[in-house]
C-alpha cells in the first residue's frame, strides 16, 4: 500500500467532503492526527509527549491517539469482499451483523476472540414495549416520557435522536432476538426462574410505572437472567452464560443467511478513497493482514477503552483527577473491557470521541450494605449526612467527594420498610419473581439480619438483594447492637466523629418526624426515623479512588444514523459508522438510566438499526 497522505482535521473539513479534494489513492484522513501543541495555561512543554505534539480537539496531556498504521501493499495476505463489514463482534456486532444479513447484504464480522471461548458481557437485557414483554405485563410505555428521562438523567449531554431509537425500536429489537433463539432453550424460561423482570416490591405490573423516587422515574422492564447457565450444550459449547447464550444463536442464524465471522482478526486501520469515503478495513487474522472491502460500510462495534490506560488517563478527566488525588496510579485507573481501537480508527478517519465529560459504568453504587441503593440514613467518616439517599444513581459521584474515611448506612429494626420502598434503579432491592420466590433473596436477607443481632462486634455476612446472581453472593458484613452508641462503636466511629454521628441521627430524626427533608429533599415515605432497635449498620472505606468501571461508555460523535461526523457535527464521514461502546452521546456524564441493562439494550438495539440502515445503503 502506499504511503497515507494525512490531513489535518481543518483541511478535512474546508475540502476533502466538500469539494472533492484529493489526497493520495487510498489515503487515509486523519481527523485526530496529531497537531502541533504550543505552550498553553493547560498545556506546558513539560507535560508534552518526546514529539510535541498532541491529538487536535482534545485537552489533554499525551498523546494517546498516534498515527494511523501504515501497512504495505505486499503484508496483505488476502481479500474478502462484501457489503457490510462490522468491526467487533460484541452485543452490537452480532444484531448489526444478524440485521443486515435479515436485509440481504452480505457481511463479514471481524472478532478478535477465538470461536471456541467467544463471551459476552453482562446478564440484563433492556428493552421497551416489546410483544414479547407486553404479554407479560410490561409494556405499552410512552416513548417520548422515557425518551426525557434519558435526557434529563445524561444532563443534556446526550443525542435525543439515538435515545429515541433506542427506546422507539428496543422493543422490535427483543422480539427479533425471542424469535431467532430455539425452543429448546430456556434462557427466556421465566415459569422456572432462569430468568425475571426487574420490578419494584408489590408492583407486578406496567400500570405502577414509572416509578418515581429522589426526582427520578423508573421503569420495570429489564429482562435479568441472574446467573443461570443452560446445562445442556449451546451450538456445542458448555457452561456458557446467558446473554453468551443468546448471541451465539444470533450469530448462528446470521451465518445461515449467509454472514461470515473471522475469529482471531483485530481490526487495525480503516482505508478510504480519495475522496474521504471509507471503503474498508484492514485487519491482523491468524495469517496475517487482509484487506476488508466494504461495498455499503464499515460499522465500528469493537467496544470501549477501559482497559487501555493512556486513553483512560488522557479522556476520562473525572476519573483520572480524582484518581490521581487520591494518590493512585494511571494502571489503577482502567476497567475491564476493551481496548479502544474502533475509537482510535474512527478518529484516524477524521471522526471525533464526544467531549468532556466522558462517561464510563463507573457510577452506581457506593453506598455501603447489602440493601442494594435503599436510601438508609447515609454518613460520611465526620459522622455527617452528606446528600439525599434516593438520589441513588448520584451516590459514588457524591460518596467519593466527601473525606476519605468511612461510610456508613444505618437503620433500625423496621429496615425492610425502607427496602421495600426504594427505588428501581440499577442496583436498587430487586423484587424480581425469580430471585425473590424461587431463591429466596429476601428470605436470605432477614436470616442474615437477624444473624448480625447475635453476632455483637464481629458482625454477620449478608447476602445483597440489589444485583442478583444465583451463582453467587454479593454480600456485606452487616453489624446490630441494641443501643446507637454501641452501633457506631462497630462501625469505627469514634471521639468527635462519633459524637457528631449520634448528633446527625437525632437532626435526623427530628426531620422524620417533621415528614418533611428540609436538608436535602428526601422523598417523605423515605424518611424512616432510626429510633426502634435493635439498630443496624455496614460500613466501606472511601479512598476517593475513581475508575473507568465495568467499561467506558465514551464514542464517537454520529448523527441519528449512526454515521459518523467530523468536527462540525454535520458532515458526515460516508461508509463509517458506530454502535455500542465506540458510539457516543448516550449516557451524558455518566451511567444512570431509567431501566437496569440499558447498556446491553443500547447496544442491541442501535447494532440492530444500524444493521438495517447500512444494507439499505
Amino acid at each position: 500500500m502506499n504511503e497515507k497522505n494525512l490531513l489535518d482535521r481543518r483541511g478535512f473539513l474546508k475540502g476533502a467532503l466538500a469539494s472533492g479534494a484529493v489526497a493520495a489513492a487510498g489515503a487515509a484522513l486523519v481527523g485526530c492526527a496529531p497537531q502541533q501543541s504550543v505552550e498553553s495555561a493547560t498545556a506546558s512543554a513539560s507535560d508534552l509527549p518526546e514529539s510535541g505534539q498532541l491529538p487536535d480537539s482534545y485537552q489533554c496531556r499525551e498523546d494517546w491517539l498516534g498515527q494511523a498504521p501504515v501497512i504495505d501493499d505486499a503484508e496483505i495476505v488476502d481479500t474478502v469482499e462484501v457489503d457490510v463489514v462490522v468491526c467487533g463482534g460484541g452485543h452490537a456486532g452480532v444484531q448489526a451483523a444478524l440485521a443486515a444479513a435479515q436485509e440481504g447484504a452480505s457481511v463479514a464480522v471481524l472478532e478478535v476472540q477465538p470461536e471456541e471461548t467467544y463471551s459476552f458481557f453482562g446478564d440484563d437485557i433492556c428493552s421497551y414495549n416489546s410483544a414479547f414483554l407486553t404479554e407479560r405485563g410490561f409494556g405499552g410505555y410512552d416513548v417520548g416520557e422515557i425518551c426525557a428521562e434519558y435526557v434529563r438523567r445524561g444532563a443534556g449531554r446526550v443525542s435525543p435522536e439515538l435515545i429515541r431509537v433506542f427506546v422507539e425500536q428496543s422493543g422490535e429489537m427483543l422480539d427479533n432476538m425471542v424469535s431467532v433463539v430455539p425452543d429448546t432453550s430456556t434462557v427466556f424460561d421465566f415459569d422456572n426462574g432462569q430468568c425475571q423482570v426487574q420490578i419494584a416490591y408489590d408492583m407486578p405490573d406496567a400500570s405502577f410505572y414509572p416509578l418515581e423516587r429522589g426526582g427520578f422515574k423508573a421503569w420495570a422492564t429489564t429482562i435479568q437472567t441472574i446467573g443461570t447457565v443452560n446445562e445442556q450444550p449451546v451450538l456445542g459449547r458448555e457452561g456458557v452464560s446467558r446473554l453468551t447464550e443468546v448471541e451465539l444463536y444470533c450469530m448462528d442464524a446470521a451465518r445461515n443467511l449467509g454472514a461470515a465471522w473471522y475469529f482471531n482478526t483485530s481490526a487495525t486501520v480503516l482505508e478510504q478513497s480519495s475522496s474521504g469515503e471509507v471503503t474498508g478495513v484492514i485487519a491482523k487474522g491468524p495469517d496475517g493482514y487482509v484487506r476488508y472491502r466494504a461495498a455499503k460500510a464499515v460499522c465500528l462495534c469493537t467496544g470501549d477503552f477501559s482497559s487501555n490506560a493512556d486513553m483512560v488517563y488522557n479522556l476520562l478527566d473525572d476519573v483520572n483527577e480524582i484518581a490521581m488525588r487520591s494518590g493512585a496510579d494511571r494502571s489503577e485507573m482502567i476497567g475491564r473491557g476493551r481496548d479502544g481501537q474502533g475509537q482510535k480508527m474512527g478518529c484516524w478517519a477524521g471522526g471525533l470521541v464526544e467531549c468532556h465529560p466522558r462517561p464510563s459504568m463507573n457510577t452506581n453504587g457506593g453506598s455501603p450494605g447489602p440493601w442494594g441503593t435503599t436510601p438508609f440514613l447515609w454518613i460520611n467518616a465526620e459522622g455527617k449526612r452528606f446528600m439525599n439517599e434516593c438520589m441513588a444513581g448520584f451516590a459514588k459521584p457524591l460518596i467519593t467527594r466527601q473525606p476519605h474515611g468511612l461510610v456508613a448506612a444505618i437503620c433500625d429494626a423496621n429496615y425492610l420498610e425502607s427496602v421495600q420502598n426504594a427505588g428501581l434503579d440499577h442496583g436498587a432491592p430487586n423484587w424480581g419473581a425469580a430471585g425473590v420466590e424461587r431463591y429466596g433473596v429476601m428470605d436470605k436477607l432477614k436470616e442474615g439480619m437477624d444473624a448480625a443481632v447475635d453476632a455483637g462486634a464481629a458482625g454477620a455476612e449478608v447476602g445483597g438483594v440489589g444485583i442478583i446472581n444465583v451463582t453467587m453472593t454479593m454480600g456485606s458484613q452487616v453489624f446490630a447492637a441494641q443501643t446507637l452508641d454501641e452501633l457506631l462503636g462497630y462501625l469505627g466511629y469514634e471521639g468527635d466523629a462519633k459524637k457528631q454521628a449520634l448528633s446527625t441521627i437525632e437532626a435526623y430524626n427530628a426531620l422524620c418526624a417533621t415528614g418533611v427533608d428540609s436538608d436535602y429533599g428526601k422523598d417523605a415515605l423515605l424518611l424512616k426515623p432510626i429510633d426502634t432497635p435493635p439498630f443496624f449498620g455496614a460500613v466501606a472505606q472511601n479512598e476517593g479512588a475513581m475508575t473507568a468501571g465495568l467499561v467506558t461508555l465514551a464514542g464517537l460523535v454520529t448523527d441519528e444514523h449512526m454515521n459518523v461526523l467530523t468536527s462540525d457535527y454535520t458532515t458526515p464521514i460516508p461508509g463509517l459508522y458506530a454502535a455500542g461502546n465506540c458510539l457516543g452521546h448516550r449516557f451524558g456524564p455518566g451511567y444512570s438510566t431509567p431501566s437496569a441493562g440499558a447498556s446491553m439494550g443500547m447496544a442491541m438495539t442501535h447494532g440492530r438499526v444500524l444493521g438495517k440502515h447500512v444494507a439499505s445503503l
